[in-house]
């Protein structure tokens, strides 16, 4: 438990016990030489039979050295009979003295000592080593009682990186294992490093591994599949067994075919980061349900905790109040119907457009807003349009046509942004705030915001490593230090903010952006896209304002054909790109009546010219001063 301990007591204890040793040699020390000076009168026997040395002073005239043979044999001197070595003395009084001596001793007394002084050398030399790999490590950990503010954005587990801050557990183990020197450690991240590389919010699988499982297991231990007589299998837990079911797909680099092998682990043939982070919740899990019959009907999940078992990485210690045995072993084990499917597909859940798109479908969605077409109003120009900005202000590295998009996609790329920046500039004016870029990308839009409001600090919340990993070389190059980089769910973000932006968040996620910002009475600039994808989640539900909630009250559906119409707006050629605009602002007037029912005064206008992408519509919403 050493590792427990606070620096400043061990550093104490440390001090103490190298007094007490040398304490301790030093008495021994002084006792070992009042022994060997009583020991010399019996021991070292002196020629002449004289002991003026013992009573005045002397000198040495010849240092202590072995008999020679003759001496030894014929035993001519009596002092070497004892030690076998003599040593000659004058005392003061001119006499002559021949005594025995013990060179063993001094020898011995001389290695100690050099010795000792070797051994402090090289303790010196080590702690330097320490020190110095201890400093390339960056494992300096420290107890701190208030978490830095940084920490203080994202939910835990966090790992911060100077002004790079990454959240999420399956995000964070990656890092780990990305930063270790250990070839091991790296080999977890798999096959091409991809393993859980895919965020959350947009893989299956990494749902899987860092939300769903964990959540089961807590509903496991509060005995949510528990009823009279039975226990029902958690679905969570189906779905993995009929994961390890299906083969594991993998790219040959040399064929560039597709490979299917067993799952022998999580992800395939090899132990990866997945199986570490899924084993300690199934160890819970067969903890708990030792006393049920569950094994039998995972046969696929039993093979592969023994096989994980294999690698004897640290277990997990935890104390639970199992099942009573008696009643346990009565329960009958329920197993729900899941599909058979892989967790590397696309989500089962997700609405195909064209079960919405359906014409007939829209018209009858269009007809019941047809009383209320007053309330969906477009005021075209977009909030903040008569603001100036020079792009030619604004460094190379921080331009879209700067990079190495194509030449149109690139001036497509600069209005889109041209546009939130002149409303971001209106919305905060001579302010200095916290702006926080949600699904921020390359980071394009917060990296203009903190060249152009140097004052204001610009946060860049984005789940893509790689997106960030491009945003992080151009803020190095422009040496900006207002920006914090943010690698984290939706959300796992928790700080505070001003003003919230986002541009093209896809689906859910513009709304999920919407109720953050209204969490913190901050204002909001946001460009919506995918309408198609929104879906009730357990942070939002639609339709989102008590208008519309009214108009489409028992016909939900209808809310959502429309918004899988407003997807629909290809080009002006199309026919149903006229409808696709109208239905994208029927969905975002239902967002500016939630948001106006919150306290916000709202402007829903278009990006200029409207031709720079076909996802059009600006909201921006200015919380009302007198409610902050």
């Amino acid at each position: 438990m050493i590792e427990l301990c606070p620096k400043k007591p061990m550093l104490l204890g440390i001090i103490f016990l190298g007094a007490l040793t040398l304490l301790v040699l030093v008495l021994e020390s002084y006792w070992t030489e009042n022994n060997r000076t009583a020991a010399r009168k019996n021991r070292f026997i002196v020629e002449q039979n004289s002991s003026c040395f013992e009573k005045e002073p002397y000198v040495v005239l010849k240092e202590c050295e072995p008999c020679s043979a003759f001496e030894l044999r014929s035993k001519s001197l009596g002092v070497c009979i004892h030690t076998q070595y003599i040593e000659i003395l004058r005392c003061a009084n001119g006499k002559t003295v021949t005594r025995s001596c013990d060179k063993a001793a001094f020898y011995d007394e001389q290695t100690f000592w050099i010795f000792e002084g070797l051994m402090l050398v090289l303790s010196l030399i080590s702690t330097l080593c320490v020190k110095a790999r201890k400093r390339v490590l960056n494992l300096d950990f420290d107890l701190v009682h208030e978490a830095p503010e940084l920490a203080q954005l994202c939910t835990w587990p966090v790992i911060l990186l100077e002004n790079y801050v990454i959240s999420g557990l399956c995000s964070v183990a990656r890092q780990i294992c990305r930063t270790s020197e250990k070839q091991t450690v790296q080999k977890l991240l798999g096959f091409r490093g991809a393993c859980l590389v895919t965020c959350a919010e947009s893989s299956v699988w990494t749902q899987f591994c860092e939300i769903d499982i964990t959540c089961t297991i807590n509903k496991v231990l509060s005995h949510q599949f528990l009823q009279e007589g039975h226990f029902n299998l958690p679905g969570d837990i189906v779905k993995y067994e009929n994961h390890l079911s299906q083969p594991s797909s993998l790219i040959s680099t040399k064929s560039r075919a597709d490979i299917n092998v067993l799952h022998d682990y999580a992800e395939g043939p090899y132990f990866t980061l997945a199986d570490f982070i899924l084993y300690p919740c199934f160890q819970v899990f067969f903890k708990y349900c030792q006393y049920l019959a569950v094994e039998p009907q995972l046969p696929l999940i039993n093979a592969w905790f023994d096989k994980v078992q294999q690698h004897n990485f640290p277990g997990v210690s935890f104390q639970l109040s199992n099942l009573e045995t008696n009643q346990s072993c009565e329960k009958k084990v329920i197993v729900p119907e899941i599909p058979n499917v892989s967790l590397y597909t696309a989500d089962p859940t997700r609405a195909l457009s064209g079960n919405h798109t359906n014409q007939n479908k829209i018209e009858a969605a269009l007809s019941l807003i047809d009383t209320y077409k007053a309330d969906i109003a477009n005021n075209v120009l977009p909030f903040g349009f008569y603001k100036c900005f020079d792009w030619y202000s604004i460094p190379l590295c921080a331009n879209p046509q700067g990079g190495a998009l194509p030449a149109k996609r690139a001036a497509r790329k600069c209005e889109q942004l041209e546009n939130l920046v002149k409303a971001t500039l209106e919305a905060v004016g001579d302010k200095t705030c916290r702006i926080v870029d949600f699904c921020s990308g390359s980071g394009h839009l917060g990296i203009l915001i903190a060249l152009a409001l140097p004052k204001c600090k610009v946060i860049l919340v984005e789940n893509k490593e790689m997106s960030l990993a491009r945003a992080k070389a151009t803020i190095a190059k422009l040496h900006i230090n207002n920006v914090i980089i943010v690698q984290s769910n939706l959300d796992y973000f928790t700080g505070t903010f001003d003003l919230g932006l986002a541009l093209h968040a896809c689906g859910v996620a513009t709304d999920l952006v919407l109720e953050m910002c209204i969490k913190n009475h901050a204002d909001f600039v946001c460009c919506p896209c995918c309408y198609g994808g929104i879906k009730d989640c357990h942070e939002v539900s639609y339709p989102r304002s008590a208008k519309f909630q009214a108009i489409f009250r028992n016909s939900e559906s209808n809310y959502f054909n429309l918004a899988h119409a407003a997807d629909q707006t290809h080009n002006k050629e199309n026919s149903k790109t006229t409808q696709g605009y109208f239905c994208m602002d029927v969905i975002d007037s239902d967002r500016r009546c939630y948001a106006e029912d919150s306290g916000y005064t709202v402007h829903l206008g278009k990006l200029q010219p409207e031709t720079c992408t076909n996802k059009n519509n600006l909201l921006v919403g200015i919380y009302k001063a007198g409610l902050r």
